[in-house]
């Protein structure tokens, strides 16, 4: 055996021939060593809202005369790419890698390129941010004052954990089940309940936030965001799993959605015919009740200026009134005027 010391200097590929020589033989080796860097070549910094992918190309230039075959190996939670990349002679090939995070995280990982023919490594450090995830729809219903829309969201899961998800709104006019329950990789629909009870138009969000299990409800609820649940459509108990999660940090994953309700006027409560006489007033009574236990305010929009009266009215729990309408047509044939209450 020769004793041979490589001392390299840097990073490289440093070829080399030995040469043999005996009165009865002559021997010829070629070695070469390749010495990789010590600390990674680049940096590179994805940030992106969850559920967004964001895709950074690389550029890979080949120099020589051979053709280069590269095993991928990507480390790194949410980062993904090819795992073989082919970069003819004189070729420089963009190389995609993709950070597709899924819930608000920080993620340190790194690129290792490994070339298949002559041996050298390349190393890439790649950091990865993911914000506050963006809504993952808009959803527009139109419906009517008074009447229940149903609307279908589907809901997905893109862990590899049976997840329970609480559902919250900024909308009191809707509800659904308080809470549903995803298998990994899947989706199902939700159904959501809409009932306004004023016209106009109404834009809010609903959340899909991991449940577990000793999270406590109170601590959950807040003025601005609240559970969605209704007595008349209960969470059946059966549907709700908590699973010890084998990833802690999906216990922060939330998507949500945009709200945009555009209500339209029902048919009217009812119809009141009345004769009168051009420039003459004639008052109008119109029974109202408050059939909740709690005090309601109400405002009164009325249609024409032939009709006047109160435009507020405070409604005690349980109490019934008159409201009183004045009517003084200026000309004379039929019209149809209408007043709107509207909490």
């Amino acid at each position: 055996s020769v004793p041979l010391r490589f001392a390299p200097l840097g990073p490289g590929r440093y070829p080399c021939k030995i040469l043999l020589v005996s009165r009865y033989d002559v021997r010829v080796y070629v070695i070469e060593g390749i010495v990789n860097e010590e600390e990674p070549e680049a940096e590179l910094l994805f940030k992106t809202p969850a559920f967004e992918p964001l895709t950074q190309h690389i550029p890979i230039k080949n120099e020589t005369k051979k053709p280069w075959k590269f095993q991928i190996k990507i480390e790194g939670e949410w980062f993904c790419g090819p795992p073989i990349l082919h970069v003819g002679p004189g070729e420089t090939i963009q190389y995609p890698l993709t950070f597709k995070p899924i819930l608000e995280c920080e993620v340190m990982g790194k690129l290792t390129l490994q070339n298949e023919v002559d041996g050298m490594a390349h190393i890439i450090e790649i950091d990865g941010i993911g914000t506050k995830p963006l809504a993952l729809d808009h959803i527009v219903i139109d419906c009517k004052v008074g009447n229940v829309t149903d609307k279908s969201i589907i809901v997905p899961n893109h862990t590899k954990s049976l997840l329970t998800f609480k559902v919250t709104s900024d909308l009191s006019i809707v509800w659904g089940n308080s809470y549903i329950t995803i298998e990994p990789d899947n989706s199902i629909p939700y159904t959501l309940h809409v009932c306004p009870w004023k016209r106009g138009d109404f834009r809010g969000a609903i959340t899909f936030s991991v449940k577990s299990r000793d999270e406590e409800d109170s601590q959950e609820d807040t003025d601005q965001e609240k559970d969605i649940s209704s007595q008349e459509t209960p969470s059946d108990p059966s549907t709700i799993i908590f699973e010890e999660y084998s990833d802690e940090k999906v216990k922060s994953l939330k998507i949500w959605y945009h709200l945009e309700i555009h209500s339209s006027p029902g048919p009217p409560a009812d119809t009141i015919e009345l004769h009168c006489i051009a420039l003459e007033t004639i008052c109008i009574e119109i029974p109202i009740s408050n059939q909740k236990d709690r005090i309601i305010r109400m405002d009164v929009k009325l249609t024409s200026s032939a009709l006047n009266g109160p435009e507020e009215m405070r409604l005690n729990p349980l109490e019934c009134v008159n409201y009183i309408v004045w009517y003084s047509p200026a000309t004379t044939g039929y019209r149809e005027e209408r007043w709107v209450w509207s909490l």
